[in-house]
């Protein structure tokens, strides 16, 4: 009587485990700083908005359709992108001004880390796709931004993993968007 109900006790303890989801993602990309700032104060107003078709950051696949996990970032990654978009744009010279009248507004597309968890290794590919529309007086800017990374690693993937991934695409992605040469040309020709 004892033995059935330590093993239903335990049962009970294993499905309990399993059924707590994972903890949200903690992202926190790196501002790309210039040694020089260019912009001189000029002020412009940042928005950044996610459209990505998912609001979790990561999913993990383990081979059936009953242990798939999704990952939600611990803030949405708009808020992650402004902010350190802001501290960026900060360094290059740019005043952020939410009544400025040149506009920069960032659309997330894309943001997913997926995982496909085997028994023994993990194959973890991070995407990212960025809109970044820059309205002025005297006219618009639209480019599209995007990276992708593919790792392979033995046992489980962390969630220190997955933000890692993330992490360093999302830097990857700032520092394009900090070294376009043909952006801070427009932003420094028309704001």
């Amino acid at each position: 009587m004892i033995k059935k109900y330590f093993v239903l006790v335990s049962t009970l303890v294993l499905s309990a485990c399993a059924a707590t989801p994972p903890a949200p993602l903690a992202l926190m990309p790196t501002a790309v700083l210039t040694s020089q700032p260019w912009a001189h104060n000029k002020t412009l107003n940042l928005t950044c908005v996610d459209q990505a078709p998912n609001s979790y950051i990561a999913v993990i696949d383990n081979g059936s359709t009953e242990n798939v996990e999704v990952i939600q970032p611990q803030q949405p990654l708009s808020l992650t992108l402004r902010h350190v978009l802001a501290l960026q744009l900060t360094g290059q010279g740019f005043s952020i001004n939410n009544n400025a009248t040149s506009t920069m507004a960032v659309t997330v597309e894309k943001a997913l880390v997926t995982i496909k968890q085997g028994l023994v290794e993990y194959n973890m590919r991070s995407e990212l796709q960025l809109q970044l529309t820059v309205n002025t007086p005297n006219g618009q800017f639209i480019k599209h931004y995007s990276g992708n990374s593919s790792r392979e690693d033995a046992l489980t993937a962390s969630n220190k993993d997955i933000a890692i991934s993330m992490n360093k695409l999302i830097n990857s992605v700032l520092t394009e968007v900090a070294n376009d040469s043909e952006l801070n040309k427009y932003l420094t020709e028309n704001i």
